[in-house]
């Protein structure tokens, strides 16, 4: 007859699909009882409301089946108390925001290391999602090389203070918010840990931003003290990694993706930059030419199981967009401006998906 040491035994391979832990390291087995060829175990999720609860069912149910004497297995879920929920991610929901209370979606876009094009990707979405009818914002969250005013040609531009709230300006109809704005032109920012917290804590309640359907946070690279502070301080929906194809890019992606998963905060998927160049060849024939390698992004997705948001080309027009302050999305019939509309609809679905459902980690927003 199988004992409850063998269930738990072959439990511990068995993890949470956006955490990546361990299901009996997180407590989420709250008991195992057998009676003779017969298994209950109970699984405590961490919300109701998870998506992922039928999946997490199968999971335990197929890894106990492999237990040698077992020919039935039921899973009965409940679910975690919010001081539980607490212990496993280390800290309590976020409060509200009187500042943010007005915006429905707040997205972060990170990437693992510098030099993929985040900056240019969290730009062109919220162009996107301007142009799909939402009401958007942008918060330029990277301290120490903040580019999102450039992109999006605000330089010299400055936010004005109304009711000891900073009102952020607008360009291509879309609200910015950017610590170029704050410190002189070229002038470095030269802040350790507890003042880039205490920056963006501060913006977090005193920038105006009014009804926004959606606040894209451009985050620095990396998983430092800005990216910490950003989910810890504003309610996110959810994160977009941004990534090039090549393996080095990928290998960093993981730890930003374990980052969010510690935080609770859930991935919206992955979006491959600098993906393909397309070119025109000696015979006159178009060719696409993987410059930085082929399918890293995707791949990746494919192996975490989370979603894949598309590839973006490289292309030169996109720089140049960027240096002229006006972003390629806004030309919604050029290849590259039908790629950030495909991507913001992507980017919809998912937002409503997390409305409607929660999340299985740290319930936000």
């Amino acid at each position: 007859m199988p004992t409850e040491k063998e269930i738990l035994e072959v439990l511990k391979e068995v993890k949470d699909p956006e955490l990546n832990r361990s299901l009996v390291d997180l407590n989420m087995i709250r008991d195992v009882k057998v009676e003779g060829d017969k298994v209950k175990v109970t699984v405590a999720l961490t919300i109701a409301g998870c998506p992922m609860k039928k999946r997490i069912a199968e999971d335990v149910r197929q890894a106990v089946l492999k237990v040698p004497g077992v020919k039935e297995v039921e899973v009965e879920l409940t679910t975690m108390t919010p001081e539980e929920r607490e212990k496993v991610f280390g800290k309590k929901s976020v409060s509200e925001k009187k500042a943010l209370k007005d915006v429905r979606h707040i997205i972060a876009v990170a990437s693992g290391k510098g030099g993929v094009g985040k900056t240019t990707v969290a730009v062109n979405l919220a162009v996107a999602l301007s142009k799909k009818g939402q009401k958007v914002g942008i918060l330029d969250a990277d301290i120490y090389g903040p580019n999102v005013h450039i992109l999006m040609g605000l330089e010299g531009e400055r936010p004005f203070s109304r009711d000891q709230k900073l009102v952020p300006p607008e360009r291509w109809g879309i609200k910015v918010m950017s610590f170029g704005f704050l410190a002189p032109e070229g002038q470095p920012i030269i802040w350790r840990g507890p003042l880039v917290h205490r920056a963006l804590s501060e913006l977090a309640e005193v920038v105006d931003w009014g009804v926004l359907d959606y606040l894209v946070i451009d985050l620095p690279p990396g998983t430092g003290d800005a990216p910490l502070t950003v989910a810890q301080v504003f309610p996110l929906r959810g994160a977009i990694i941004v990534t090039t194809p090549q393996k080095l890019a990928t290998a960093d992606v993981l730890r930003s993706i374990h980052m969010f998963n510690e935080l609770g905060v859930r991935i919206m998927g992955i979006v491959e930059n600098m993906a393909y160049l397309k070119t025109v060849g000696p015979d006159g024939k178009e060719q696409i030419i993987p410059v930085f390698g082929e399918d890293g992004g995707e791949k990746l997705a494919r192996d975490l199981r989370i979603p894949f948001l598309g590839k973006i080309p490289l292309d030169p027009n996109l720089s140049k967009s960027g240096d002229v302050g006006r972003p390629a999305a806004l030309d919604p019939e050029s290849e590259t401006g039908k790629v950030f509309a495909e991507l913001a609809e992507k980017v919809i679905e998912k937002s409503l998906e997390f409305e409607r459902l929660g999340s299985c980690g740290l319930k936000r927003g």
